[in-house]
């Protein structure tokens, strides 16, 4: 039996647990939540089937002191605890999901810990993905946070400033390939603004990778906005520049433009369509390589407990269609979901590795879900 488990990781869960009942005791309000999970999955890739039997647990407490009528300061800690078996070897882990702390006022927010930190308008190519692997194929909306203070202030005209230091964060995020410097600190920002009756922003963000031979400063410049006229209208366009001499392409860029409508169908069928484009080059805005990919999302509510979602992706280099639909029936506490999917053999893309389905094959997923 493989396990990740050790004897400093429960001295610390258990500390930190010590630390929210206690916190309780001296004043605020503590509440506790949780999401119990099973998930089956099979799917035949690579010439053989394989098979995965899994639980999941991710309990939350959440600790909230009001200081006034403007201010509040809260504290959230998510553990993930689950256990896998895909009938050669069983494996285990408890890890630490979440655990922030945050004040607020009525006009800002200081988080500080590992958290979770997305923006951006895309629904399913999202250039902006930038720390986290959130997948819409996904029943439970998982993906790893990071470590991180983060700032936000909300303008009266509703524009927004975001400032952000990310620490210490090991693995990769979002579409990143090589992981950062674990000693070398991120840093970045974004401000957003009314525009048109829509709104638009401006991201940046930069770091020093570590490619293991030698580092590097890699560094984002991101531009995205959004607009609801008649239909539904968005575009996220990132530039990244990757500085060293070593390397073959120093320019990436990656845009998306967007558009979704509810069709007067039934019971309303809401359409979602995305198309992106890559390019690695030389210089910026070169396409020495280069691939596009399109996706369409479509979601049909059944009733008032079971929904229809599907998605298709067709690859415009390697003319592969990427087929996945989804049922998913909804109660009180219950989550019950059924997907299938068809996958060309290769990487898909649009989502490299999120660890949430597989990204080749075909195959099924059953997960149910119960919230508490």
């Amino acid at each position: 039996m493989k396990s990740k488990m050790n004897i400093s990781k429960l001295i610390i869960l258990s500390l930190l647990l010590s630390f929210f009942i206690g916190s309780h005791l001296i004043a605020g309000d503590l509440e506790f939540r949780g999401q119990l999970s099973a998930t089956g999955l099979g799917f035949y890739s690579s010439d053989s089937w394989n098979k995965l039997l899994g639980l999941r647990y991710i309990p939350q407490i959440t600790h909230t002191e009001i200081l006034n009528d403007e201010m509040f300061i809260d504290t959230e800690l998510h553990l993930n605890m689950f256990f896998s078996h895909d009938f050669t070897n069983p494996e285990y882990n408890i890890k630490l999901y979440r655990l922030k702390l945050r004040f607020a006022t009525t006009q800002s927010e200081l988080r500080i810990g590992l958290q979770k930190i997305n923006f951006g308008p895309a629904y399913i190519l999202r250039p902006l993905r930038w720390f986290d692997k959130l997948d819409p194929r996904d029943a439970l909306g998982l993906t790893d946070g990071v470590y991180a203070l983060r700032y936000k202030y909300n303008f009266l005209n509703n524009a927004q400033i975001w400032l952000w230091g990310l620490y210490r964060n090991s693995g990769t995020k979002g579409y990143d390939i090589l992981p950062t410097s674990l000693k070398k600190p991120e840093l970045g920002g974004r401000f957003q603004l009314p525009f048109l009756d829509g709104e638009s922003a401006v991201t940046i963000h930069s770091r020093i990778v570590d490619a293991s031979i030698f580092e590097y400063r890699e560094t984002k410049v991101a531009l995205d906005g959004r607009w609801d006229i008649e239909v539904g209208l968005w575009f996220e366009s990132v530039l990244q520049k990757n500085d060293h001499e070593m390397l073959p392409y120093k320019w990436n860029s990656m845009t998306t433009l967007g558009t979704d409508y509810t069709f007067e169908i039934g019971n309303g069928l809401h359409v979602i369509g995305e198309h992106m484009f890559f390019a690695a080059s030389e210089k910026p805005f070169g396409t020495e390589v280069h691939y596009h990919m399109t996706a369409i999302m479509a979601n049909y509510p059944l009733g008032l407990f079971d929904g229809l979602m599907g998605m298709v992706f067709f690859s415009w280099e390697d003319h592969e269609l990427y087929k996945f639909v989804q049922w998913q029936r909804t109660y009180d506490n219950f989550i019950l979901s059924l997907s299938m999917f068809h996958y060309p053999e290769g990487n898909l893309p649009s989502f490299g590795n999120s660890g949430s389905v597989p990204n080749q094959g075909y195959g099924f997923q059953f997960t149910i879900i119960y919230n508490h």
